[in-house]
């Protein structure tokens, strides 16, 4: 893996030098891609491993070229690769291992040892790579065990900056100890070239050529980073996410992390918890506001007058001028009751409740 990487207006830049077999740059918001790969449901890995290996196997049967399969293939990863971008990393090595498994090339040990952690009980040199459909299940089930250590260890990394022990330490401190612990945030040695975002023709001398293509693509120069291997773009996005005093958070709800936007006080992210239809800021939020008023007995005589006279409303019992006018009054009622200017019983008794 071959990678150049820039940051510009909080977009995280990756570009992969034609080195990967399916993308040629993805762009994030910086922080977001570690917060998203920390939490991505293993079953999505599951669905687009299995895609690819039933069209690889089918491709094989079909005695199809290495381009028409990767043509099918693209037209998946088109609409997943947005999804989350270190997802991308993954989908373009296992399609890299099908097209060397399909020659049955000698580098296939060597390439996966290169991408993925040790895994104990996991022996690449063992596999049998002739088996065509066995090593391919295999390595894909490799590749899932590889992003559950992963994304353990990223989320005991968010643990340790944004837990409460070591209390006056900043985040960039904590990352300092982590490093100092083994993982080697900041001790990583980066090759950095400051250079154009846009690719200039190589080898051009006319200046006016020149002058028209940092014009027309408004080409900015950059600080651009060379970085070979996965962990080394996450210790590089995290570093960069506390340089620029992001706050990561822990949602209320689903129990992931995630960058805080808007109020500094947000406690819920804006993902959709599997299993759910709205995400976590709208259902976190109003079960807090709704939990909050458990055991208030002023809320609750309101609401069981409020749906009595709703349910009026949508049966034409009650006209819609009239729903509104109560419930202005109740509402006014119930804060004074609330205030203690208007006692309890009489609160209910105005209301019409009776038990």
């Amino acid at each position: 893996m071959n990678m150049q990487v820039y940051l510009k207006d909080g977009i995280l830049c990756v570009g992969f030098n034609q080195t990967s077999m399916l993308f040629s740059e993805v762009q994030y918001s910086l922080g977001h891609g570690a917060m998203s790969f920390s939490s991505f449901p293993e079953n999505k890995f599951r669905i687009m491993f299995g895609t690819f290996r039933s069209e690889f196997l089918h491709s094989m049967e079909r005695q199809e070229t290495e381009t028409e399969f990767l043509e099918t293939i693209k037209g998946y990863v088109h609409g997943t690769s947005e999804i989350d971008p270190y997802f991308n990393f993954y989908m373009d090595i296992y399609v890299m291992f099908l097209l060397c498994l399909r020659v049955q090339r000698p580098e296939i040990p060597k390439m996966l040892k290169s991408f993925v952690s040790e895994i104990e009980g996991w022996d690449i040199d063992s596999v049998d790579f002739s088996d065509i459909s066995e090593s391919s299940l295999w390595v894909a089930l490799l590749l899932i065990e590889d992003i559950r250590l992963r994304t353990a260890r990223l989320k005991e990394d968010f643990e340790a900056i944004t837990g409460s022990d070591d209390a006056g330490l900043t985040p960039m401190q904590r990352l300092y100890l982590l490093s100092e612990q083994g993982r080697n945030y900041l001790s990583g040695e980066f090759r950095t070239t400051l250079r154009p975002n846009h690719t200039i023709k190589k080898g051009e001398k006319n200046l006016e050529k020149i002058k028209s293509t940092l014009l027309e693509n408004k080409v900015d120069i950059v600080e651009m980073v060379e970085i070979k291997t996965l962990d080394d773009l996450l210790r590089y996005e995290l570093y960069h996410t506390l340089k620029s005093n992001l706050i990561i958070r822990w949602c209320k709800h689903c129990g992931e992390f995630f960058i805080v936007h808007g109020r500094i006080d947000m406690e819920y992210c804006s993902r959709v918890k599997p299993g759910e239809t709205k995400p976590c800021n709208i259902i976190g939020a109003t079960r807090s506001y709704w939990g909050s008023k458990e055991g208030n007995a002023v809320y609750t005589e309101f609401q069981k007058a409020y749906k009595r006279n709703h349910s009026r409303q949508r049966m034409g019992k009650m006209s819609n001028l009239q729903f509104y006018e109560w419930s202005e009054e109740a509402r006014k009622k119930r804060g004074e009751c609330e205030a203690g200017r208007l006692p309890f019983n009489e609160f209910k008794s105005w209301l019409g409740n009776k038990k």
